[in-house]
């Protein structure tokens, strides 16, 4: 009897616990969402006198002003540094109706990061992946300092496809490959030096899976390292197996130490096909593979015709970071590239 007293007893502790936290995380949005409509509307306000006044040193004098006295009224929140922010915000979102959804969603320090990106489609990538993946403020920081709009897959496509492949995502929440698969990927987390063999950038990858997995995107489900399979009599090893949630898909990935070469096409067909015969179930779509390299040929991959090939992606791997800059010039050059080679193919259409 005493035990099923105490057990009665935790149940209902538990119980009371779990109203509690959930309570708080209701009020802790329904503040948050009150506290970013509240910032557009104070940015509203002071853009519409700007307009009003119309004059050119009016509105540098009017938030100064404003700052000092709201700052005595209401503490430190007021500076004009975030006025600055507050219009700045109003401006970039001017419909409320879009607003007032995303206010449930993101924070004001997510905004804050986010109204700086001057680019609307680079903007509408970061906000709608930070919403999907559920970011936080520190990783969507991390993600705009790595370029991952650059990086991914859907930068180097026609404006339309990114818009596209963006509302998908907005309306159904659904993945397309080009928002998944990146290049390069930033490997710096494995401590790698100048010398290392497939075997330890695999095992390092194995031993940092939490930050690998961070910088593949939080739909990748870790399956297996080296997976054997027997064609002919004859072994093969796939290095690592994943599956994306997302997308539906098992996920093959080659390691290689070396520049693409074309041979490595024919070795991922044989694993995908393997793969599509004897492991993808029911209601799954079809298995994808990524050759990562540390540098990639691209007359061959030309040739190959693998540029916009939905099953077999390409792509480099960096294990030391670059300077921004560096990195910067290199991301953009690859996509005025890739913008080029469409822009070449349409033409002979």
């Amino acid at each position: 009897m005493k035990k099923n007293k105490l057990s009665s007893s935790t149940d209902l502790l538990e119980s009371i616990i779990s109203l509690i936290e959930k309570a708080r995380k209701h009020v802790a949005l329904s503040v948050n969402s009150e506290l970013v409509l509240l910032y557009w509307k104070i940015g509203k306000s002071i853009n519409d006198d700007f307009t009003k006044m119309g004059k050119a040193d009016y509105g540098k004098k009017q938030i100064e002003k404003l700052s000092t006295e709201l700052s005595i009224l209401y503490g430190s929140g007021f500076k004009k540094r975030n006025l600055q922010s507050f219009v700045k915000f109003n401006a970039v979102f001017p419909d409320f109706e879009i607003l007032h959804a995303l206010s449930a969603k993101l924070s004001w320090t997510h905004f804050r990061h986010i109204i700086y990106i001057e680019d609307e489609i680079k903007r509408e990538f970061y906000i709608q992946l930070c919403i999907y993946e559920r970011w936080s403020v520190r990783t969507l920081q991390e993600r705009i300092d790595s370029m991952l709009f650059e990086r991914t897959a859907i930068s180097k496509k026609p404006e339309k496809t990114i818009s596209e492949d963006l509302l998908n995502l907005k309306d159904a929440e659904k993945m397309s490959p080009n928002l998944v698969f990146r290049d390069p990927y930033v490997l710096d987390f494995l401590g790698l030096h100048d010398s290392y063999s497939e075997k330890d950038l695999e095992s390092a990858i194995l031993a940092n899976l939490q930050n690998f997995l961070i910088e593949m995107g939080s739909d990748f489900a870790f399956i297996a390292r080296q997976k054997r399979i027997i064609i002919d009599n004859e072994d093969f090893y796939i290095d690592l197996l994943f599956f994306h949630r997302g997308l539906k898909r098992l996920v093959a990935i080659d390691l290689k130490l070396d520049k693409f070469k074309a041979a490595y096409k024919g070795q991922m067909e044989l694993y995908l096909r393997w793969l599509e015969h004897n492991e993808q179930k029911e209601g799954e779509n079809t298995p994808i593979g990524l050759i990562l390299c540390s540098e990639k040929s691209r007359e061959q991959i030309s040739y190959l015709m693998l540029d916009n090939n939905e099953q077999i992606k390409v792509a480099e791997y960096l294990t030391v970071l670059p300077d921004k800059k560096t990195l910067e010039r290199k991301l953009n050059q690859a996509i005025e590239i890739a913008k080029n080679a469409l822009g070449s193919d349409e033409k002979e259409k």
